[in-house]
């Protein structure tokens, strides 16, 4: 463990938590090995190693290390509790029982469960912000697993409610089937998962809009300026933008990628103001994509053989 060090630092973002008696094992001790896993975790999928150790280093109250410490102890805390009260003896597994304290209903767990998962999210969407603003963070394979469409941090969920979610109904065009009564914590209603199931659909709608209307290349280059927040102009961030908006109606729809043929007008009026400025996307105009919207003109001449008029 290398985020958090203390049992001061895990009560003062997990609250109610009972004050530990002489002889019992401190909170920090049983939750050890969940902290270190969701530490490795956190650094393979999000941060990298090396990044990781930077953040490590930084003070307690910095934005990104505050963010990171709240989504590892949430992440860690969520998987810990249902094997907090699970004791090994000789006889086979019992549980830990008291007489002055009622036990939970399997509903206020999930209800727990559930609110550790929201901001363990929110602080992920936090930590993929500030990511960005970190130039070693945007050559590493974490920071182009993100870069892989047009939305590169987990705000994009936001235009999926998860009331949507929980209700069963789906708003990412039918992604998946849920039970509209949940009985027990389900990982797959996280934003996060909502967030991998929304990247997946948009590779795919812009390798279409890539190969039809704005090609390979310059939506590269759009992927890295959405993810850096650094644009080449105003009129890149507005094409952009625009973009995002023309992709998100896609992913709304039943059918995203029958909703994609719906767009071209959106489509033709990016490729339009693209076309009236070379200097802007030279990407653009020197790719196999832009000889589709200029064809050659065939011209009759006098010295040509045939009939003409």
């Amino acid at each position: 463990m290398r985020l958090i060090t203390s049992n001061e630092q895990l009560k003062a973002l997990l609250p109610n938590i009972q004050v530990t008696v002489t002889g019992e094992t401190p909170l920090i001790d049983k939750l050890s090995p969940f902290l270190a896993a969701t530490e490795k975790w956190l650094s393979d999928v999000f941060t990298s190693e090396t990044l990781f150790d930077t953040i490590c280093q930084f003070e307690e109250k910095d934005a990104l290390r505050a963010a990171t410490t709240q989504a590892v102890v949430y992440e860690a805390f969520r998987r810990a509790i249902p094997h907090l009260d699970v004791i090994l003896t000789p006889n086979g597994f019992g549980i830990v029982s008291n007489t002055n304290i009622a036990p939970a209903s399997k509903e206020r767990i999930n209800r727990l469960l559930d609110a550790l998962l929201d901001n363990r999210d929110a602080a992920l969407s936090q930590v993929l912000a500030l990511l960005s603003g970190h130039d070693s963070w945007l050559v590493s394979s974490q920071a182009e697993f993100f870069r892989a469409s047009m939305f590169p941090n987990m705000e994009v969920t936001l235009r999926f409610p998860k009331a949507a979610i929980e209700r069963g109904t789906s708003e990412l065009g039918q992604m998946s089937e849920r039970k509209q009564s949940r009985t027990e914590f389900n990982p797959s209603e996280s934003r996060w998962m909502l967030y991998l199931a929304i990247r997946e659909k948009a590779i795919v709608i812009e390798q279409f809009f890539a190969t039809q209307y704005l090609s390979v290349e310059l939506i590269d280059v759009l992927r890295s300026e959405a993810q850096s927040g650094q644009y080449r102009s105003m009129l890149h961030q507005k094409i952009c933008r625009i973009l995002q908006a023309v992709e998100i109606r896609c992913l709304q729809s039943t059918d995203p990628t029958a909703w994609m043929h719906f767009e071209h007008s959106a489509l033709f009026d990016i490729v339009n103001t693209i076309q009236r400025n070379p200097e802007e996307f030279p990407e653009w105009h020197s790719s196999a994509t832009a000889e589709l919207y200029a064809p050659p003109i065939f011209e009759n001449k006098k010295e040509s053989k045939g009939f003409w008029f």
